[in-house]
């Protein structure tokens, strides 16, 4: 049995039909998750620069002294409140295989102070920008104070707006700052390391996807709602100690890189079940193929994953991916039916998107992997059992002509 099957191995040329889909798998797989290290370092920095970074929105600060006093004594103050809402759209960009979550947002922050200390308070209210303006698109700056439009000044080079007026003794302020930008990645709202805060209460919703992260050292929202066009995320708190971050990594989009290359890494072996369709075909027309024919056959097959693994890069791997299954099972069908003119074309075509279309079906869907192949097992399992019955079949393995 065993001298058999290497006979086999070196008749039907199975050696020199696995080196070009091995090669070709190992290099595909290789030059992906090289492009993916250097889409997490350089290209990530050119998209940044083109569309905007993550964004870290610090808390504002008050300082206050009272009226007549130097105002360099400003004293930092709480806020009683600070209720923020962030409405972010998913805006997704695409660089060769990889797509960064861009999103566009609006900002909208209620800040309230009640001065109770009896008398006239000069108050200064610090809005910092620390984010390039340039890059994440700021525009429609707006404050209000006690709901009438103010004029906010840019001071520190642009990187904060500043407020200055005077609170009566015994009256309370509302201070509504808002703008819209855009960020790559993740949104994080981080209070003011000096105080602590009050009545803390934070609204994100987001719409354009549905997968999302917390960033490491910040509190995880307490709410999470699905809405009709998103997700939405509530944080509430009535006290927090200073310095707390809340925030969220926004959504991605599937990354197709991990897959291509794992679809690459695997390529030999759904080519085997290929290989053996050919085989079979061989066997029961009486005629062994050539080894070019062999050679020829497994150069095809390798360089579907070449082809698909860079028009993804241009195309979206759902648009590549059919395209190439489509133009490679093509000339492969047309090949193999000139060399097996009796086969059927529907049973080479079946062959070609069997060996292409579950494999890729068990990346695709990686939690569901083993019950794919266990599916597919079976399947041959049948088919196996349905052909060992039939004659014909029976004939030409017992070597008698059916």
């Amino acid at each position: 049995m065993i001298r058999k099957a290497f006979q086999f191995i070196f008749s039907s040329h199975l050696l020199l039909a696995l080196i070009p889909v091995v090669v070709a798998g190992a290099v595909v797989s290789s030059q992906v998750e090289g492009r993916a290290d250097f889409a997490n370092t350089e290209l990530a920095q050119g998209v940044e620069d083109r569309w905007g970074e993550p964004v870290r929105q610090p808390a504002p600060s008050l300082r206050a002294v009272e009226s007549g006093s130097v105002f360099t004594e400003l004293k930092a103050m709480p806020f009683d409140s600070q209720h923020v809402r962030v409405d972010a759209a998913m805006n997704y960009r695409k660089r060769g295989l990889k797509y960064f979550s861009g999103f566009d947002f609006s900002f909208r922050g209620d800040y309230a102070y009640a001065n109770t200390s009896g008398h006239d308070e000069d108050v200064a209210f610090i809005f910092p920008i620390e984010f390039n303006k340039s890059q994440v698109l700021l525009s429609d700056v707006e404050l209000t104070v006690n709901g009438e439009k103010t004029q906010a000044e840019l001071k520190e080079g642009g990187t904060c707006l500043l407020w200055t007026g005077r609170v009566a003794g015994g009256s309370r302020v509302a201070f509504t700052l808002g703008y819209k930008a855009r960020g790559l990645g993740s949104f994080q709202y981080r209070l003011d390391p000096a105080l602590p805060a009050k009545d803390i209460a934070v609204h994100l919703s987001v719409t354009g996807g549905d997968n999302f992260d917390f960033p490491e050292g910040s509190l995880s929202a307490q709410s999470i709602t699905r809405t009709a066009e998103g997700l939405a995320f509530d944080w509430r708190y009535s006290a927090l100690e200073s310095g707390v971050t809340l925030g969220l990594i926004l959504p991605s989009e599937k990354s197709y890189d991990a897959i291509i290359a794992t679809m690459a890494r695997r390529a030999w072996a759904p080519f085997l079940s290929f290989f053996g369709l050919w085989s079979v075909l061989a066997l029961g027309s009486r005629r062994k193929l050539l080894f070019y024919e062999t050679g020829l056959l497994s150069v095809t097959y390798a360089f579907f994953f070449v082809l698909v693994a860079y028009l993804s890069a241009f195309l979206h791997f759902y648009v590549a991916w059919p395209l190439c299954l489509v133009a490679i099972g093509a000339a492969a069908v047309v090949y193999l039916k000139k060399l097996f003119p009796e086969a059927r074309t529907a049973l080479l075509t079946m062959g070609w998107l069997w060996s292409m279309g579950v494999p890729t079906l068990a990346v695709v869907v990686p939690g569901y992997t083993g019950l794919i192949y266990t599916l597919e097992l079976l399947a041959a399992l049948i088919v196996a059992l349905h052909l060992s019955l039939k004659p014909n079949v029976r004939a030409l393995l017992a070597g008698v002509p059916s």
